[in-house]
């Protein structure tokens, strides 16, 4: 029999349902108190040229925003590489991952064709990025106003290096503090 991941290995909790990305989205706070990492996953539909999605990271002592900065603020690391899948008409069809770099910043913007692609953005942040010596511990992402046409997009992030691995229904709950 199989081992299950799920609990024992990480968490999931939804940063932004999906939803249509014309209006600005901000996501949920996680709390990584009982998690050494998170991997970011955005998903979006494709959109019309130039509507390209920023994505911004903020950090903050609180699930409910306490004190909210940016990810690279005050003690705080920002991205400063990601990881992209994108495909004009068929992301299913595209299997191989593209690295991406940026100076250090809290705000990703990717390049085009970003909007009129389908994609998959992946960041990966730890705990330790944080400005722990603040007590920052949550992490939200937003993602900006596209523009005037429909685009879909969702933010999930997946909890690791859980402090007290468990069964499912008995993790901390990451959306509270």
């Amino acid at each position: 029999m199989a081992r299950k991941a799920l609990g024992r290995i990480f968490d999931l909790v939804v940063g932004v349902l999906p939803l249509d990305l014309q209006t600005a989205r901000t996501g949920d706070y996680v709390s990584l108190k009982n998690a050494g990492h998170v991997t970011v996953v955005v998903i979006k539909g494709a959109g019309t040229d130039g509507d390209d999605p920023t994505f911004t990271f903020n950090q903050a002592t609180t699930v409910a925003g306490g004190s909210a900065k940016g990810l690279d603020v005050d003690g705080g690391n920002g991205i400063d590489e990601y990881w992209e899948k994108e495909a004009l008409t068929d992301l299913t069809a595209t299997g191989v991952w593209t690295r991406v770099t940026q100076t250090i910043a809290s705000t990703v913007a990717p390049g085009d064709p970003s909007a009129q692609s389908a994609a998959v953005y992946v960041f990966e942040i730890d705990a330790a990025d944080l400005d722990q010596a603040n007590n920052f511990d949550c992490l939200s992402v937003d993602v900006g106003d596209v523009g005037t046409n429909p685009q879909l997009g969702a933010i999930l992030y997946i909890l690791s290096e859980l402090r007290y691995p468990q069964a499912p229904q008995n993790l901390a709950n990451s959306i509270i503090d």
